[in-house]
């Protein structure tokens, strides 16, 4: 025995090896985790991690970037190209017009038939041409056509005449509904009228003249405004009205503005232009 061990002097401890149970203060793990505790395995998996987040945030963005493209296109359909086909749409119904017009009149019914003072006109079919619509308020140069229908693709030719209401000048409702913002956006001011305001209805061989009487936002469900007697059901019409229709407020769907009018003058063309255009 030693002289230590002799003596009794407790021996000594010898340090755990570093790998052995607990790590050593600052140094690696059983895995070889550095400070901190992550290890080769540990950013390994964090850095996969960190790849995977990242291909995700550059696909979500060209995601974004691409439904943008494909928006402002869209937009772009909608309000410009839209409104030069719905051009290039009314030069040619202003053409067949033209030609309908300069035709000779068919004969009325029955050869002793009293003249009427309001002939009605005869059967248009569904996106033709049944009248010009000639607003002063809204320049010399508005005169959009109206077409027969209102289906979709009645209304991105021009604004129609809603099949089954009075046709112009007869008695009862003459309506027509159109587009407020896009294809040609015919009625894109109608806001603008006020009471008194002249609307003028152009056919083969005369004008009628309406006055607008007043204007209202309504729901879409309202039909009531389109009415013989508008929001009278039931009422049998005495007079000749026309109303007029669009989406309301622009850009959106949500209402309706309807502006109202009242026939006050006829003008046969051979009497020249009637008086609301001629001030113009």
């Amino acid at each position: 025995m030693t002289g230590a061990a002799r003596s009794g002097a407790p021996a000594q401890r010898r340090p755990l090896p570093e790998g052995a149970g607990l790590p050593a203060r600052g140094g690696a793990g059983p895995d070889g985790a550095g400070p901190g505790g992550f290890g080769p395995r540990h950013r390994r998996t964090l850095g996969a991690g960190r790849v995977w987040i990242g291909r995700l945030a550059r696909g979500g963005g060209e995601l974004l970037i691409t439904a943008g493209v494909v928006v402002a296109l869209f937009l772009g359909y909608q309000l410009w190209a839209t409104n030069l086909l719905a051009g290039r749409t009314q030069d040619r119904l202003h053409h067949q017009l033209e030609q309908t017009w300069s035709r000779p009149a068919p004969a009325p019914p029955g050869s002793g038939a009293p003249r009427m003072a309001v002939p009605p006109l005869p059967a248009v079919p569904l996106g033709d041409g049944v009248a010009i619509l000639r607003v002063p308020r809204l320049g010399r140069d508005y005169a959009p056509v109206v077409v027969e229908g209102v289906s979709a693709a009645d209304l991105r030719r021009g604004p129609g005449h809603i099949p089954g209401t009075a046709m112009p000048g007869q008695i009862g409702n003459f309506v027509v509904s159109g587009h407020r913002t896009t294809y040609g956006k015919p009625f894109n001011r109608l806001d603008e009228l006020k009471v008194g305001d002249a609307l003028v209805v152009e056919v083969r061989d005369r004008y009628y003249t309406y006055r607008v009487t007043g204007s209202e936002v309504v729901t879409p469900n309202r039909l009531d405004v389109t009415y013989p007697v508008p929001k009278r059901p039931g009422v049998a019409p005495t007079k000749s009205l026309l109303t007029l229709t669009t989406c309301h407020p622009k850009y959106s769907a949500s209402h309706r503005l309807v502006v109202y009018g009242g026939l006050v003058g006829v003008t046969e063309k051979s009497a020249g232009l009637p008086p609301a255009l001629a001030a113009g």
